[in-house]
């Protein structure tokens, strides 16, 4: 190789990586630099002497003949390939007989055998992939082409999902849909994800969207994570009215993977190991601070740490396998996943194991199709309260001992100090805590689907689920409760079973002629639902040894206080619905559903509701005037309004229920109980309804390299649900829940989604979701059911036992109400601020009330934020979640309740701080709620961080693909907040933003995992 055949390469490569710059800076901007382009890509096509072929030019253009700039050009086989340049230009050398591949993002990929150009000169013509607008979404009772979508409806497939230490459906989609926010505040292994909609919209009724798993009602841990094939969510009410009652708070739609028609058999195996830690610390006091005298402890000679003698490092196993195949006739799926999650702190663990079975038969020539379905679940977990509030919690107790106090005595027993009220020794509580809860459930779903016509298939299914639990614990006689009580042992044995009968007939036709396409529903649903319950108690055994496996051994029942109880209750709903869908040329679209739905939970005269929506899109990029308009490849406006309810939480609250209560009365013999009245009928008893506006703009430019969505939504909820105080007599209850109150709740959601750098080995992805939510209590009285404009609500609990927050009308959910802390005295007191006179006074017993308080801030969230990108680099990929919460107070109840000098437990190092720049805190100043312990919320956190790489095994004859990754999940997290984590439940309107004390810490997990495909 000669000198000048060197320079030239080097030269060359230096203009590839220069083209491929200015090939993303160009699709962007066309007009900048096209001299630049042109001579870069002229200067690509300069070849070696000794390289032989034959040189191709040509243009590259998409169907309307426009010019496709940094379409990557490339000789199928091998790395030699270039971009076209800004006048959609390429040239380039290939070998004799080559084929080229020709790519762009936003088109279909094409295949062209050089052999095709004539004299050297090969134009390609790019087809638009259409395949996002094609792309299947799955709505109420059927599924949507994209293109043809008129409400707010956000669509994650499996392949955009997270991975990692993944416990629930949920965490899947955390800060991916805009509107949709996701929350999971507790380390404990048995806690689920809180989910809360487009806000808050009632004040007794779930806050929870309806979650639909292939159809069927149920929870988030009941299907397994690796086994989803998408996420649907319905979010505005044009969307959710089709399921009446239960579709306020929107509707999440979870499709299971399944098998298709000639499909090969396909095994894939999913694992990993995760490791954890407490993603941080409480700051208390150590033995030396105690020893310094700082804390009003007894130094009793040891050095213990507490919260290290009742945690270790968590961890995790989770294993999934799933088969597929089908042929023509007949289709299979089978998968089967094992999660042992051991917590961080000891004894804290949840073990679930999730069998699911599908097969799908077609005959008589496609016209019948025969569908079953079966899921089973199975799942354990230890006795261990770590989460329970007051007490019994054992992360309260850890950070509250004396880090000087030993654990055991000498002797080998637990060291206790029954002198401190409350006080209890934590490895205890775990260790002399035997038991475990168990829980098992089953859903059979069976299909029949007749098509005698193409285009027009009838339904009918079946489903049930069963669902069996049982709890069993026993406290033995070293377990705190039995120590102060001085009670030998006690046993609990407690058990629930549910069950859920559904059945569905729909029938729905489609038709597709020229520039129509029509589609029609009408439907019938059946739901029944029956719960019992039973439990027993027991204590005084002469023994432990039989634990809670010999219940009547406890000398408690001989004397008549054993416990023992149980519970039936049951609900029926049934629906009538019906939805047309026209859609015309591809640029009109409208959509209309109504149902007609009743319930047993109603009162007598309002045992049926009617929900209708209508929603319209127009697809302007695909009009006449927009054809020369390049830059837009999609533009689509829509419209839409509906109507949804929110149904009482429990059955036969329209009636007059009836309990044996603490009246008595003489029969004769002697005195008895008596019944008494639980509530009060109220015939008008009905569903809360939701009315929701929604318009919302979906967009893509730049050859969809930026593409997104903006909602404006508007929703009021009237009817609602709440419990008057009633006059006794007439009634014969002193409470009656009525459908009085309105709130209204509106808002705006964004999502943008791009892709800044695309080239032939690297492509970067980015997607970011923005929320935000205002909420307004309208009223809380009328004519017939009157209450005060105000509630004070939240809580605190003892010994602080004063409301946090104020429910008022005219002002929005999740105000904090209480003293406004402006300073501190010479005395080490709060001084408080009057909110009427301005006037600052020394805090005194008789500032806990009204009179001294006043709102302080708000704890629910102005606007959720999530930010994801994705990077690939050749084999490699690199995924990054990012979700974030701005606009909001929290009230930290540990600092509340443990920066304080008053109490009798180890506190916060914190506690000796100086405040206001005068002193600390007198040990006079008794724990309450002031304004100093709330902080701003806000915070962008470091959720989930993926690397992967995938190897390449064309040659291996049992394994396909193989994929190995490493996975981080709540790495870092920036913010301000000074407590354990700034991420909150917030689906408790009563105290959104209390960041409660005794919580179980959340975790730092780390993740290994591995995907095989055989």
């Amino acid at each position: 190789m000669n000198l000048n055949q060197t320079i030239l390469e080097k030269r060359t490569s230096k203009v590839v990586i220069s083209l491929c710059f200015f090939s993303v800076i160009g699709s962007t901007m066309p007009n900048l630099c096209p001299s630049v382009m042109a001579k870069s890509a002229e200067n690509m096509t300069v070849q070696s002497p000794q390289q032989k072929g034959v040189i191709i030019k040509g243009k590259v253009v998409d169907q309307k003949g426009e010019t496709i700039i940094g379409a990557n050009i490339v000789e199928k086989g091998s790395s030699n390939g270039t971009i076209s340049d800004i006048e959609g230009k390429y040239t380039l050398q290939i070998a004799n007989k080559a084929i080229l591949i020709c790519s762009y993002i936003g088109y279909k990929n094409i295949e062209i055998p050089a052999s095709l150009a004539k004299n050297g000169i090969l134009n390609i013509t790019l087809t638009e992939n259409s395949e996002a607008l094609n792309e299947v979404v799955v709505i109420g009772y059927g599924t949507q082409r994209k293109g043809d979508i008129t409400s707010s409806i956000a669509s994650v497939k499996a392949e955009d999902f997270i991975a990692g230490n993944i416990s629930d459906a949920a965490e899947l989609v955390k800060g991916k849909i805009a509107g949709l926010t996701i929350t999971k505040s507790s380390g404990d292994p048995n806690g689920t994800s809180s989910i809360l909609l487009r806000g808050i919209a009632t004040l007794e009724g779930s806050t929870t969207p309806l979650i639909l798993i292939d159809g069927i009602p149920g929870g988030l841990s009941t299907v397994a994570p690796e086994n989803i094939a998408s996420i649907d969510v319905l979010k505005d009410a044009s969307a959710a009215a089709i399921y009446g009652t239960r579709g306020a708070n929107g509707v999440i739609l979870i499709t299971t993977k399944n098998s298709r028609r000639n499909e090969k058999v396909q095994a894939m195996y999913s694992g990993y190991v995760t490791a954890s830690n407490f993603y941080k610390e409480a700051d208390f006091m150590t033995s030396e601070d105690t020893r310094n005298g700082l804390t009003t402890f007894t130094d009793k000679g040891y050095d213990t740490d507490w919260v290290k003698a009742i945690t270790h490092t968590g961890f995790v196993h989770n294993h999934n396998f799933n088969i597929t195949g089908g042929n023509q006739t007949t289709t299979y799926s089978a998968d089967a996943s094992y999660r042992d999650d051991n917590g961080v702190v000891k004894k804290t663990n949840s073990r679930d194991m999730k069998l699911s079975f599908d097969i799908s038969h077609w005959m008589l020539n496609d016209v019948l199709k025969v569908n079953f379905n079966l899921v089973k679940g199975l799942h354990k977990n230890n006795a261990t309260k770590a989460s329970e509030a007051g007490i019994a919690n054992i992360y309260r107790q850890a950070v509250i001992h004396n880090p000087t106090a030993p654990i055991y005595n000498e002797n080998g027993s637990y060291y206790e100090d029954f002198n401190v009220y409350q006080y209890y020794n934590p490895v205890s509580m775990i260790n002399e805590l035997k038991g475990e809860n168990r829980k098992e459930w089953t859903r059979i779903t069976s299909n029949i689907t007749i098509e005698p016509i193409k285009g027009w298939q009838t339904n009918l299914m079946v489903a049930t689920r069963r669902s069996f639990s049982h709890d069993e614990s026993y406290q033995t006689t070293n377990y705190y409760a039995c120590m102060v009580d001085g009670s030998t042992g006690s046993a609990y044995q407690g058990s629930s079973d549910s069950r859920s009968d559904h059945l569905e007939l729909t029938s729905k036709y489609n038709l597709n002629k020229d520039k129509h396409h029509l589609s029609a529903l009408a439907g019938y649903s059946y739901e029944y639902n029956v719960y019992s319950g039973f439990n027993a108690s027991n204590y005084d055994y002469p023994t432990d040894f039989y634990l809670y496996n010999k219940l009547g051994l406890g000398s408690a029942l001989k004397k008549g206080n054993a416990g023992m109880d149980s519970d039936k209750y049951d609900s029926k709903l049934i629906g009538f619905f019906g939805r047309i869908s026209y859609g015309f040329d591809n640029k009109y679209n409208v959509l209309l559903s109504l149902r007609q739905e009743g319930s047993t939970k109603f009162g007598d005269n309002h045992k049926w509701g009617t929900f209708p929506s209508a929603s319209v899109g127009w697809t302007i990029s695909n009009e006449k005037f927009m054809k020369n308009i390049s830059l837009i490849n999609t533009l689509k406006l829509r419209a839409g309004y509906g109507v949804t309810g929110v149904e009482p939480n429990k059955s036969y609250l329209s009636m007059n229920k009836y309990g044996y209560g603490n009246s008595y009365y003489y029969n004769g013999n002697g005195w008895v109980t008596g019944l008494q009245a639980t509530s009060n009928t109220n015939k008008d008893l009905k569903w809360e309804k939701s009315a929701e506006f929604n318009i919302g703009l979906d967009f893509s430019i730049l050859k969809d390299r930026l593409s997104g969505s903006i909602d404006y939504y508007n929703k009021k909820t009237s009817d609602m649900l709440w419990w008057y105080n009633v006059p006794m007599p007439p009634n014969l209850y002193s409470q009656t829940l009525a459908n009085v109150g309105k709130m209204r709740n509106s808002g705006i959601e964004i999502v943008l989604n791009a892709t800044p750098l695309k080239t032939k080995n690297f492509q970067w992805n980015t997607t970011i979701t923005m929320s935000h939510n205002s909420n307004k209590l309208l009223s809380l009285s009328n004519d017939l059911y009157e209450t005060k404009n105000y509630l004070n609500t939240g809580i605190a609990g003892d010994p602080v036992s004063l409301p946090t927050h104020r429910l008022e009308v005219g002002k929005s959910m999740g105000n904090y109400w209480g003293m406004k802390s402006v300073g501190i005295s010479d005395n080490g007191l709060w001084m408080i601020e009057n909110p009427e006179t301005k006037e600052v006074k020394e805090f005194s017993a008789d500032m806990l009330n009204d009179n001294y308080r006043q709102y302080l801030g708000n704890g629910l969230p102005k606007m959720n934020l999530g930010w994801s990108n994705t990077f690939r680099y050749k084999d490699f990929d690199l995924n990054i979640q990012m979700t974030g919460q701005l606009g909001f107070k929290i009230l930290n109840e540990q600092r509340m309740f443990y920066e304080n000098n008053s109490i009798a437990y180890n506190k916060l190092k914190s506690a000796a701080n100086i405040l206001f720049g005068k002193r600390a805190l007198s040990s006079a100043q008794s724990q309450t709620f002031v304004s100093y312990y709330l902080e701003k919320g806000d915070y962008m956190k470091m959720t989930n961080l993926t690397l992967g790489y995938s190897f390449k095994l064309n040659e291996s004859r049992y394994i396909s693909k193989l994929r190995v990754y490493l996975s981080g999940e709540n790495l870092f997290c920036i913010t301000g907040y000074d407590g354990l984590d700034p991420e909150l439940a917030n689906t408790d309107l009563k105290a959104a933003g209390n960041d409660y004390r005794d919580k179980y810490p959340t975790i730092r997990s780390f993740t290994f995992g591995v995907n095989l495909t055989f």
